[in-house]
């Protein structure tokens, strides 16, 4: 039986989902040798190997330690003629009768059980994609002739995170994922499928251009931050109270009287309005007492000051006064995707991202086609930390998070700081992408992401090679290292030469 060609040992403890293998002396831990013919196949962690349950059906589980005996301080072994140990993790059971695997465990193997290494064609099976629609993201860890994919509805529909250091190739997997729509997206059968996408990349680093600029592929649209127009006065009272951090007790009755006047005489009034609204209010107020109007004027000051910072801001006022809606062309269009150039200050980005998100999410509400959003960088905008005083970009995102997959939105959240992003956004996402990661704040958080069976892959992320990701979640089958897929062209994100410049 081919089953008994490949086993390796036997299992020696259980301690609920984790199990101790005695390897067979007469197997070498890094070549396993098959009648005179030597099988590459490494005893190393995240390999898989299966033993049979009682009822003949295959519990699998994926090796997470490999040791020699003597670090065993138990003796387990005595019966067992074995110089070195394994520990596996078990993660699913298959069906071979069905031709079905299913996550989780519902029984456990026995003591002695044989472990066998798993086959190609089981492998195959393993990975095998079980969804309608089939988006193949790279290749295997175990075996780079393995292509593994994710469910394209979850990954994209349920909001998808990418993490990992600079240089670990996070933007070119979210070049990667969107280049695979039209590349690698398959049917339940594997054959290739058409799509027509809608996709908006808000680009703060100004690189993905050139990645979606192959002739014929993608019908692509570009918007410079000089002809992106986020109307103002699609606001409420109550937005426009937290745009220019009115006070509760003076400043915000102020400025609800003044935006509901000008609204009134002009829906689409222009900003540069605002502060002479503001002020006729204060004169109202005082009643042509000078005192009174002093400390009017003095109560609302620093609300004045803040409109006129942003007025003042040629290139932030060019966006948000105006007629058109960058918005609503977008999605009045036929371009799959639209590149957003938002490489602004952190003060201009929030409030852009503010009236961006605004904009977006009244239009879900009413129910438009899928749409995807791609947020790069996103934690300079969506940000945790509570000292920072304007915090606008979180407002409508937070919200496209926790309500957007039922009106057709899916987010794409991108960063290399995952600690530092919103815990609300973050804990609407069903599926990470996850690239090395060094930062100790940064790996507790991610720890968050992963279920206990898969505790030991947290190990891994700081040393994992650039292309090479942890995946994890609903999207996939199993949590599983993966080579992401090359993608061509690449985003526009290489690192400095600073010597050659310097010749």
């Amino acid at each position: 039986m081919i089953d008994n060609q490949f086993k390796i040992g036997k299992i020696v403890r259980i301690e609920g989902i984790r199990v101790s293998i005695a390897i067979d002396n007469d197997i070498q831990v890094n070549k396993i040798e098959l009648n005179s013919i030597i099988k590459d196949y490494s005893l190393s962690i995240q390999k898989y190997v299966y033993t049979f349950l009682p009822n003949q059906k295959r519990i699998i589980g994926r090796i997470t330690k490999v040791y020699e005996r003597s670090f065993e301080s138990e003796d387990l072994f005595k019966n067992h003629n074995s110089n070195y140990v394994a520990e596996a993790t078990l993660t699913a059971i298959y069906d071979d009768y069905q031709n079905k695997l299913d996550k989780g465990i519902n029984t456990f193997p026995i003591i002695d059980s044989e472990i066998f290494v798993l086959t190609q064609d089981l492998y195959k099976c393993f990975y095998r994609p079980n969804s309608e629609y089939n988006l193949e993201i790279g290749n295997s860890f175990v075996d780079e002739n393995l292509p593994i994919y994710a469910n394209p509805d979850v990954l994209l529909g349920k909001h998808l995170g990418i993490f990992g250091n600079t240089g670990t190739g996070k933007s070119c997997t979210v070049a990667s994922v969107i280049q695979g729509l039209k590349r690698r997206l398959l049917d339940k059968d594997l054959h290739n499928i058409e799509v027509k996408p809608k996709i908006i990349i808000f680009d703060a680093n100004d690189e993905y251009r050139e990645a979606f600029a192959k002739e014929g592929e993608f019908d692509v649209n570009y918007i410079a931050k000089e002809n992106l127009k986020l109307p103002h006065y699609h606001l409420s009272i109550s937005e426009y109270i937290k745009l220019f951090g009115a006070s509760q007790g003076v400043q915000a009755p102020v400025l609800k009287e003044a935006i509901t006047k000008l609204k009134a005489a002009n829906e689409e009034f222009s900003i540069s309005e605002i502060p002479d609204a503001i002020v006729e209010i204060v004169v109202e107020k005082s009643n042509g007492n000078n005192y009174s109007y002093g400390q009017w004027y003095g109560w609302c000051s620093t609300m004045l000051n803040r409109v006129q910072q942003i007025i003042d801001d040629n290139s932030l006022s060019n966006i948000i006064d105006s007629d058109s809606n960058t918005i609503d062309e977008i999605i009045a269009s036929d371009k799959e995707i639209t590149i957003i150039q938002a490489d602004f200050d952190r003060s201009e980005l929030d409030i852009v991202m503010f009236l961006f998100s605004k904009l977006i999410y009244k239009h879900s509400l009413q129910k438009v086609d899928n749409l995807i959003l791609v947020f790069e960088e996103a934690h300079r905008y969506i940000n945790e930390d509570e000292s920072i005083d304007y915090k606008l970009g979180n407002f409508y995102i937070e919200r496209l998070a926790r309500e957007g997959r039922k009106f057709g939105i899916g987010l794409v959240i991108s960063s290399q700081r995952p600690s530092e992003l919103s815990r609300t956004v973050l804990s609407q996402c069903n599926s990470y992408i996850i690239h090395r990661i060094t930062n100790r704040n940064d790996l507790d958080f991610i720890s968050k992401t992963l279920s206990a069976d898969n505790f030991d892959l947290l190990k891994i992320i700081p040393g994992l090679e650039r292309q090479y990701a942890v995946l994890n979640g609903e999207g996939f089958a199993f949590a599983d290292i993966v080579k992401i897929a090359t993608a061509e062209p690449t985003p526009d994100s290489k690192d400095p030469e600073v010597i050659n410049d310097w010749i």
